[in-house]
C-alpha cells in the first residue's frame, strides 16, 4: 500500500478519489479505512473500551465551512483575519489539504470526554487503549504531542490516521511521525 502524505505543501493528487464506505451511521471513509476503524471499534468495545467517531470524511465544501466558521469565530474574539486565519489553520486544514478530505483519518473520542474533542482526551483510557492497539488495524496518532515541530499541526490526540497495518506497527514502535517514516522509506 502506498502511503499518501497530505498536508499544506502536499495536498490530495487531483486524480485520487476515495471509495467511500459507511464507517458509522451516517460516517463515511475510504473503503480500506473503513473497513479496519470498523474492525478497531469492535475490538475496543470488547474490551469495554467505548469510542466514537465524532468526524470522518469530509467533503472539500464542508472543510471550506469549518476553516470559514472557525476564522469567523476567532475574529469575533478580537483577532485580525490574518491572526484568525493562522490560528485556525494550526488545527484545521484547508480543502484538499486534509486527511479527512482523502477518508482516511477519523476524530475519536469517548464518554470520559463527553464525546468531544479534547486534549483531556489524552488522559483518557480509550485513548490509551488506542495508543496500545490502533497500530493492529493499520491506524497511528497521526499528530502527536512532541512531534507538532515535524507535522506543523497541533497535537490532536482524537485524530488517527490510517496507513495499513505493516506500516502503522513501525510508526508506533519507533515512536515517530507519518513524515519522519516516510523519509526513511520513500517508497
Amino acid at each position: 500500500m502506498k502511503i499518501l502524505l497530505i498536508r499544506k505543501d502536499m495536498p490530495i493528487p487531483d486524480d485520487f478519489t476515495p471509495q467511500l464506505f459507511e464507517v458509522s451511521s451516517g460516517l463515511f471513509m475510504d473503503r480500506c479505512a473503513a473497513i479496519c476503524m470498523r474492525r478497531m471499534l469492535y475490538a475496543a468495545n470488547s474490551c469495554k473500551i467505548k469510542l466514537h467517531i465524532i468526524s470522518a470524511y469530509r467533503s472539500p465544501q464542508r472543510q471550506k465551512e469549518l476553516v470559514d466558521e472557525d476564522i469567523r469565530i476567532n475574529m469575533l474574539k478580537g483577532m485580525s483575519r490574518e491572526s484568525a486565519t493562522a490560528y485556525t489553520l494550526k488545527t484545521l486544514a484547508m480543502p484538499g489539504e486534509s486527511e479527512h478530505n482523502a477518508g482516511l483519518a477519523a476524530d475519536l473520542s469517548g464518554a470520559d470526554c463527553r464525546f468531544d474533542l479534547s486534549q483531556e482526551f489524552e488522559k483518557t483510557p480509550e485513548f490509551r487503549w488506542l495508543m496500545a492497539n490502533a497500530y493492529r488495524f493499520g491506524y497511528i496518532l497521526r499528530y502527536p504531542k512532541d512531534k507538532t515541530h515535524i507535522t506543523g499541526i497541533d497535537f490532536e490526540p482524537w485524530h488517527f490516521r490510517y496507513v495499513g497495518a505493516p506500516h502503522a506497527e513501525n510508526i508506533t514502535r519507533r515512536k515517530i511521525s507519518l513524515e519522519e517514516y516516510l523519509s526513511y522509506c520513500p517508497k
